[in-house]
Order: C-alpha cells, then sequence, then structure tokens
C-alpha cells in the first residue's frame, strides 16, 4: 500500500509542472503528454491501493493522497527547488522503508 505514494506523488510533480504558474521549472511541462502520463501513474496507484484494501476505501485513499500531495507539492515549490528533491526522496524512502524492515521487498 505504502508503495502507491511513490507514483501518486510523481503525477502531482507532473501536474504541477503543467501549470503556467509554476516557478520551479524555466518552461513549463508538455500538458498533453504530461498529463497522459500523471493518468498513468495515478492508474498505477490506484491498482496497487486495489490489491490492499476494498473498492470504496481504495478510491478515497487514492483521492486523499492527490488531494494532500497537490497543495504540498505547491508549498514546497515555493521555497526552493532543493526542498522539493528532499521532499520527493523522503517520500521515497518512507514508502520503501516498512518493506526493507520487513524483508520482503
Amino acid at each position: 500500500m505504502f508503495l502507491s505514494f511513490i507514483p501518486a506523488w510523481l503525477a502531482c510533480c507532473l501536474f504541477f509542472g503543467t501549470s503556467q504558474r509554476q516557478t520551479l521549472l524555466k518552461k513549463r511541462l508538455p500538458v498533453i503528454s504530461s498529463r497522459l502520463i500523471a493518468v498513468i501513474l495515478l492508474s498505477v496507484m490506484l491498482l496497487q491501493l486495489f490489491m490492499h484494501l476494498p473498492t470504496v476505501s481504495a478510491l478515497i485513499t487514492g483521492f486523499a493522497l492527490v488531494c494532500c500531495f497537490l497543495p504540498l507539492i505547491t508549498l514546497i515549490s515555493a521555497y526552493k527547488k532543493y526542498y522539493l528533491v528532499l521532499a520527493s526522496l523522503v517520500v521515497c524512502v518512507l514508502s520503501i522503508a516498512p518493506f526493507v524492515m520487513e524483508g520482503s521487498l
């Protein structure tokens, strides 16, 4: 279930990168291809959630992840690019850590 955080985070980063108001990148990302990749990533997230949770719970969890990650990325990117990279690293490490500790990865 925790591995679903990674594609959700990346999809939200792609959604943020297509915005006209983002100041993180010099030029915004191409809208169509970025949104297509983001939708694929969100589908991967939902598939991972469906494997561990009932349907309604998986949909609510997926919606909550996106609703939490989008404002978080917006707030973090307002400071420095370094903080967004650090936050991405923290999300990835915390998502993988339970599997490493358990030894099932």
